[in-house]
């Protein structure tokens, strides 16, 4: 069944941009090669598959966007919500007015949820929409944020989680020798953490993301014994993820800069972040926290507060592309994060792949570069 809106509109359009006439969402699942086990687990056992979830929007000047809502194990069921409860409010629309959509959006989906799966489509439509701002004006969507402060931006290797001294010792290794200066780990045992930090050595720096595992007194337990191997930051030690008061408690230590935020749906939660004094580094989603428009506000709270602005990004679609973009526009450009695995086909045919550890800012209107159509076929799940 094609659940897929579509509109006819006779009145003419008020922007460039044009009016939503037709809103998709595709997803595709690609298979992918590690010697790891996936972070992710939800309600199944770890795949080596990743999606991408794609919104598609068009307006009739011919326009058309590319969004991505996070998304894993093949999310049939939150691309259902998109289709069902998001687009039937943006059809008409003009794809100019991103940010009367963007609030129409949140405000009248507010009793589903300010986090989680209503804010990922929000999110996806807003990157969907910047897409296509940018393309009606001709200019890549850096330009829109204000221009480049970099031509290029420093990837770090985002490792998924070995559980083995010899497999992280050995994938850190491998991603040194490709160019990468920068290694996040995702192991949550000190064993692997610091057989990682070893292999490293002088080469690159190693940050640690452990996923909200631990109690406060876990958490402080760990930070101590962690404390000599030189971290760059610690991610994410606390669980829930919303506690704020127990991160903070752990950042007080000052053994370690202390980076959270993936799991927030909007600038207000990084605003609580800050006034609990829970971290140094801010870390929002494009495809989680309310897109671009949602990540400039973030960004820019950021600098007025002393905070460090690092984009989360595990991500291999329009999201990873916008994050690239958002990235390139900041005076401090953060670094990309990529997660370290090879796929059995490629959304961009290579074009996002880092090379000695760096990706260039795309330069064609828009996010300035397309999905390839064959491949999303390929792998699209019905």
């Amino acid at each position: 069944m094609n659940l897929a809106p579509t509109l006819k509109l006779d009145r003419p359009s008020q922007s460039a941009a044009g009016r939503i006439v037709k809103a998709e969402c595709l997803l595709a699942s690609v298979p992918f090669q590690s010697d790891a086990t996936p972070v992710w687990a939800f309600t199944s056992a770890p795949r080596n598959n990743f999606d991408t979830l794609f919104v598609r929007l068009e307006t009739d000047t011919g326009q058309v966007g590319w969004g991505e809502a996070f998304s894993r194990n093949e999310d049939v069921s939150l691309r259902a919500l998109i289709e069902t409860r998001l687009f039937p409010l943006i059809l008409g629309e003009d794809a100019a007015a991103i940010s009367r959509i963007k609030f129409k959006l949140e405000f009248g989906m507010q009793n589903f949820g300010r986090v989680g799966p209503t804010m990922y489509g929000i999110s996806a439509i807003d990157i969907a929409l910047w897409d296509i701002a940018g393309k009606a004006a001709g200019r890549p969507l850096v330009d829109l944020l204000g221009g480049t402060f970099a031509d290029d931006v420093e990837v770090y290797a985002s490792l998924l989680r070995y559980g083995t001294q010899e497999g992280v010792a050995r994938a850190t290794r491998r991603a040194i020798d490709e160019g990468y200066r920068y290694i996040k780990l995702h192991e949550t045992t000190y064993p692997e953490i610091a057989a990682a930090c070893e292999a490293a050595g002088t080469d690159a720096q190693v940050m640690l993301d452990v996923n909200c595992p631990w109690s406060v007194a876990e958490a402080l337990a760990m930070d101590a014994r962690l404390a000599g191997l030189g971290l760059m930051w610690l991610e994410e030690p606390i669980w829930p993820p919303d506690n704020y008061r127990g991160l903070a408690r752990v950042r007080q230590s000052r053994r370690h800069r202390i980076a959270a935020g993936e799991n927030a749906g909007s600038l207000h939660d990084f605003v609580a972040m800050v006034d609990a004094g829970a971290i140094d580094i801010a870390q929002p989603d494009v495809a989680k926290t309310g897109g671009v428009s949602e990540l400039m506000k973030i960004a820019a709270f950021c600098e007025a507060s002393a905070i460090e602005f690092v984009p989360h990004c595990a991500l291999f679609g329009p999201g990873q592309v916008a994050t690239l973009h958002i990235c390139g526009a900041q005076r401090s450009v953060p670094m990309l994060e990529r997660l370290y695995c090879d796929f059995e086909a490629e959304i961009y045919g290579g074009a996002t792949l880092p090379v000695n550890g760096r990706l260039p800012v795309p330069r064609a209107p828009g996010l300035g570069i397309e999905p390839d159509l064959d491949i999303v076929e390929r792998y699209r799940v019905a």
